[in-house]
């Protein structure tokens, strides 16, 4: 996976907790045993509430051109959702039991999964959600979405899950010390994890680094080429001045006239 890759995820986890869906604030970053199977292939789930899960899955990159390795080309986010019988609480005015304020059964398990899908669709769009608009700045366009769903009745405690796989063309990474775009997705990210006093942080800041401007732009890192191919093509000079040599501004003006 990548560092952009990541972001993504963490914005999408973060806009789905503040968008009102369905499952309230049980939305988990990359919780593997929140839809797992059995020894026999069924379904299980160790949540209690209605959740959404979501995972960087997989990525492939062509034809890195100028980015390199930086590249981060298409990656596949997973959505994995779910509700089952055990998460079923008594309404105490008639006894029934309800998930989420509906009647634990079959269809209205389908209708949850129908809204959860269509509320994430939502949410990642949404211009009113600060995390939405960083996922949303990471992308360069929307490729692909696949849905399924599955079930299973293991010891009566039906589950049903669904899923989305949603496919995007992201920015490749940012080179260690670039400086960040005052209003593009990773200074909109960082204030917004250090706002939420995200557990991350102190990984993105380490990866990212402190802003710092040279006097050429860092060629290997931003393109892959090696250091001798960058000075073979000259790319550490200007106008035939050498790398090593620092130019300054003219410190006054001489009249040859």
């Amino acid at each position: 996976m990548s560092l952009t890759s990541m972001a993504l995820r963490i914005a999408a986890v973060q806009a789905l907790k503040a968008g009102g869906t369905l499952v309230g604030s049980n939305v988990l970053d990359s919780q593997i045993a929140a839809i797992d199977h059995t020894a026999d292939g069924k379904l299980s789930s160790d949540q209690e509430h209605p959740f959404i899960a979501v995972y960087s899955d997989a990525a492939r990159a062509m034809d890195l051109g100028s980015t390199g390795l930086r590249s981060n080309g298409q990656i596949e986010l997973l959505f994995n959702f779910g509700v089952s019988m055990t998460m079923a609480r008594t309404d105490k005015e008639n006894g029934a039991s309800v998930v989420s304020g509906l009647p634990a059964t079959d269809p209205h398990f389908e209708a949850l999964l129908d809204m959860i899908s269509l509320q994430i669709a939502r949410v990642l769009v949404d211009p009113d959600n600060p995390w939405a608009q960083v996922f949303g700045g990471f992308v360069t366009s929307y490729l692909a979405k696949e849905q399924a769903r599955s079930s299973s009745n293991v010891d009566r405690a039906r589950l049903a899950a669904g899923q989305i796989k949603l496919t995007v063309a992201a920015f490749a990474d940012p080179i260690h010390g670039q400086p960040l775009a005052e209003g593009g997705p990773w200074a909109a990210f960082m204030q917004l994890a250090e706002t939420d006093g995200l557990s991350q942080l102190a990984l993105f800041q380490a990866a990212l680094g402190d802003a710092s401007i040279g006097p050429y732009a860092e060629f290997e890192r931003l393109t892959g080429v090696t250091s001798s191919d960058a000075k073979s093509l000259l790319l550490y000079s200007y106008g035939g001045v050498p790398e090593a040599i620092i130019i300054t501004e003219a410190s006054g003006v001489v009249d040859l006239g």
